[in-house]
């Protein structure tokens, strides 16, 4: 597949965009689109580590699911975990992709350990009963993804000296 630049938009539960940012599809198919991004912002400490300018984040966007997954490496190609986005239904189009932050987020360490996101700020906002329900299913399938290794997860070691294996795509070359 021949990559293309494109526009990934974060937009907040209200649908106002809060962050927008390049990247470049690497992959797509019927159930999931692929980006490339670099980390252009400053060092934003998530607790269990810190996103840098020129970490490289391989974001998951899947059609029929309630969720994204972002798997982050440093700029040298270390793996530094993965950050999972609950969300609305992505949108997509050529030239964009749209998604919905519903909050709740869930971060995986390289040795697997996770841990769950932003809970008071999920539980605080009056999201209709259907909606709330959806994010917290969409949680607990994250979770099975990762224990069952599914997903951007099904290579995983879950080791802090983890290093991308031969088939993950090669995040060290410039893509063309």
């Amino acid at each position: 597949m021949k990559t293309r630049q494109i526009t990934i938009t974060k937009l907040d539960q209200t649908g106002r965009p809060v962050l927008s940012y390049p990247g470049e599809i690497v992959y797509g198919d019927d159930n999931v689109i692929v980006a490339r991004c670099v980390w252009g912002q400053e060092t934003f400490d998530l607790g269990d580590f810190y996103l840098q300018p020129g970490d490289i984040f391989m974001e998951f966007y899947y059609y029929q699911e309630d969720f994204n997954i972002f798997r982050i490496y440093d700029a040298v190609g270390r793996l530094k975990g993965w950050y999972c986005n609950i969300t609305a239904q992505v949108r997509v189009t050529e030239k964009e992709i749209q998604w919905s932050d519903l909050v709740l987020d869930l971060l995986v360490l390289p040795d697997g350990h996770q841990v769950i996101r932003d809970t008071d700020e999920f539980k605080a906002i009056h999201f209709p009963a259907k909606l709330r329900e959806r994010a917290l299913r969409a949680m607990r399938k994250l979770q099975r993804w990762v224990k069952e290794r599914q997903g951007p997860f099904a290579s995983a070691h879950f080791q802090r000296s983890h290093w991308p294996q031969n088939n993950e795509l090669d995040i060290k070359r410039p893509l063309s």
